[in-house]
């Protein structure tokens, strides 16, 4: 069974390269202080359940000390893993696409009031 051709199959995967195409562009002229941003959101993300997970384990082990084994230690580590899943979390949820869609409205924006 010969497939037929449909013309609007490439139609569709052109757009489809072409939307590609242009969110790759976008990224490239993305501005410094966005990447810093992106960066510092997500270390706050991962940072944030490690400090707290220390802070909880320091007080473990001054009320409840079990000698070969640090509190502190384990939650951090537990703390780490937290912190690396609300990042993952994060990037699907909010992600680069929508971080890229705020900077360029922000460019058509200044581009207006100019």
């Amino acid at each position: 069974m010969d497939k037929q051709f449909d013309p609007t199959d490439d139609k569709k995967i052109e757009l489809q390269l072409i939307h590609k195409a242009r969110q790759l562009e976008n990224r490239d002229y993305r501005s410094l202080y966005v990447n810093v941003g992106i960066i510092g959101i997500l270390g706050g993300i991962i940072i944030s359940p490690i400090l707290l997970a220390i802070l909880i384990g320091g007080w473990l082990d001054e009320k409840y000390s079990i000698d070969p084994i640090s509190w502190r230690l384990n939650l951090m580590l537990i703390g780490f893993v937290i912190g690396l899943y609300y990042a993952y979390v994060w990037i699907k949820k909010e992600g680069i696409q929508k971080v890229d869609e705020a900077y360029r409205k922000e460019q058509e924006r200044m581009k207006i009031d100019k």
